[in-house]
């Protein structure tokens, strides 16, 4: 099994959010980042899995990159060394979800 896809998802992860952080400005209040990005054997399609914190901003987290993802396309299609770049899809990474749920559930558990 190949290396090239883990290796080319932590590249395109350190670079997505270097972008964000030098071009993108995120909904007041709010803290966007990228937490994992997995890739197609292939190597032409990419999901970018978006942390938004606090969990309230959620949507408007999430619309935010994906209105900013055709300036992060271009971005790393500027930047890669690859023969393609490849296209990114946008979406929520739900472990902070579920850990905060989980969290919550122990919490209240300890108080009974």
């Amino acid at each position: 099994m190949s290396k090239r896809p883990a290796q080319v998802g932590e590249y395109l992860r350190q670079e997505i959010n270097n972008i964000i952080l030098r071009d993108f400005e995120p909904p007041l209040g709010t803290l966007i980042s990228v937490t994992e990005v997995t890739i197609s054997p292939d190597l032409k399609n990419a999901t970018a899995y978006v942390s938004v914190i606090p969990q309230n901003h959620l949507g408007s987290g999430l619309t935010a990159i994906k209105k900013f993802a055709g300036h992060i396309q271009k971005e790393i299609g500027r930047n890669l060394t690859m023969r393609g770049t490849p296209h990114l899809n946008f979406e929520l990474d739900e472990r902070d979800i579920k850990y905060g749920r989980i969290d919550e559930a122990l919490k209240s558990s300890s108080t009974r």
